[in-house]
């Protein structure tokens, strides 16, 4: 009997562990999505167009196994204890390393120099960065370009054994290029270095309270400003980490922060920092767009409190709009994303150059099929291409003849994008490669 009544209990007991996770969801919606988690969505019957769903069945097992109840506790569960007995990760995206601290995976290739960008895909992307730049100038604005750095490029003391390769860093070989081409660049990485204290969260990818404000800082100086907000005074904080959320979901640890004491006036279109676009104003002077990524979360309030008006875009195309005479337009871009300056090309008005520069140059029109493309400056038509043929040397500016005229576009490794004045568009067109 005795056995018997001990059977049944451990039945019911495992019955209800099987059981909890789904009527859980029935009841409560299940889990919610941790960190960069996209869920799948609710499964249908029928498609759209009315049809049945024949992948029904795969849709909700997906759906189950995203939202079952206790799933996050069971992933910080599974995740703490592939890390503490074989100190292995058991998600791809974070890297375990010394002394509880994380690393974001996707910036291991920059860390062991494993992915170099070619020659021409340098100079394409400091190209891109002084058509920008040109453009602002020509306006009577100022323009900055600067990288931030990836977290195990400043503090690799931390990081897992990995074998570095021989050479230069992607960073390192495109300040090179834009030294050459005369690109105003802000070298965050000897900035940082030269600070003895660590300005970046153990468990987070990013710079903290402080180290956004020295970033700031340096921001501010290179534009003509003078701030001082990284003397602070600071108040202890706490940061919950992305990459701890990524790594243990239902977690509760933090990070120590340091937070701006004095606090900040602004105000702000959106009081969320993820936004594609924030507008701020301030009694700060001037007029500011910044081009920013997820390092300018933490990084906007000090530069919206210095200017009269702001606008910070997570849009990659960096395309400036109308520039102001004193206005300031800044790119920051992480590391690991160079190659974001090559993928998206900035849409521009193709500055027009002499036409004595083709002469002698190669000429092609068969090469690349010219497309049309949405967007661009009024009055401008915005054309872009794909090399299938002949293609550019590792530093030749890429050109658009048409009507008379020779107009440089903004090259990529493959291609080419230019906003041409729609005058220029309907007349034939050439194009021009010329090594410089």
């Amino acid at each position: 009997m005795k056995k018997r009544i001990v059977s049944l209990l451990f039945t019911a007991i495992f019955l209800l562990a099987c059981l909890t996770p789904v009527v859980g969801l029935a009841l409560t919606g299940g889990a919610k999505a941790g960190a960069n988690e996209v869920l799948a969505a609710k499964p249908a019957l029928t498609k759209r167009d009315g049809t049945i769903n024949a992948r029904f069945l795969n849709d909700l097992s997906d759906y189950v196994g995203d939202r079952f109840s206790l799933r996050q506790e069971a992933v910080t569960a599974w995740a703490g204890l592939n890390a503490k007995l074989f100190h292995r990760s058991v998600t791809d995206s974070v890297l375990l390393g010394r002394d509880g601290w994380l690393y974001y995976a996707p910036t291991l290739e920059d860390y062991t120099r494993s992915q170099p960008m070619s020659e021409r895909e340098l100079w394409c992307a400091g190209r891109a960065l002084y058509l920008l730049q040109e453009y602002v100038e020509s306006r009577g604005g100022q323009f900055l370009f600067t990288i931030a750095p990836n977290k195990n490029s400043l503090y690799g003391e931390h990081m897992p054994d990995r074998t570095v390769l021989e050479g230069g860093s992607n960073a390192e070989a495109l300040t090179a290029v834009l030294g050459d081409m005369g690109v105003r660049y802000l070298d965050l990485f000897a900035l940082f270095r030269s600070r003895p204290e660590e300005l970046y969260f153990p468990t987070d990818s990013h710079w903290n309270g402080k180290g956004a404000a020295l970033a700031a800082d340096a921001i501010l100086s290179a534009l003509g400003r003078s701030e001082d907000y990284a003397s602070g005074p600071f108040a202890d904080g706490t940061h919950k980490g992305d990459l701890y959320e990524m790594l243990y979901p239902a977690g509760t640890a933090t990070d120590p922060d340091l937070v701006y004491a004095p606090g900040f006036t602004f105000t702000a279109s959106s009081q969320n920092p993820d936004n594609i676009s924030i507008h701020t104003e301030s009694g700060g002077t001037g007029r500011l767009l910044l081009f920013r990524d997820s390092f300018g979360r933490n990084l906007y309030p000090y530069l919206a409190e210095s200017f009269a008006a702001a606008d910070f875009s997570r849009k990659n195309d960096y395309g400036p709009g109308e520039i102001a005479p004193g206005d300031a337009v800044a790119v920051e871009l992480v590391e690991r994303n160079l190659r974001y300056l090559n993928q998206y090309a900035p849409t521009l008005p193709a500055p027009e150059r002499p036409a004595a520069l083709s002469a002698g140059a190669a000429e092609t029109g068969e090469s690349v099929e010219l497309h049309l493309a949405n967007g661009g400056p009024v009055g401008y038509t915005v054309l872009h291409g794909v090399w299938t043929g002949s293609a550019p040397g590792a530093s030749s500016p890429v050109y658009l003849s048409a009507g008379g005229a020779l107009y440089e576009a903004v090259p990529t490794p493959d291609g080419f994008r230019a906003a041409v004045p729609e005058t220029a568009a309907a007349e034939p067109m050439r194009l021009v490669f010329a090594d410089e």
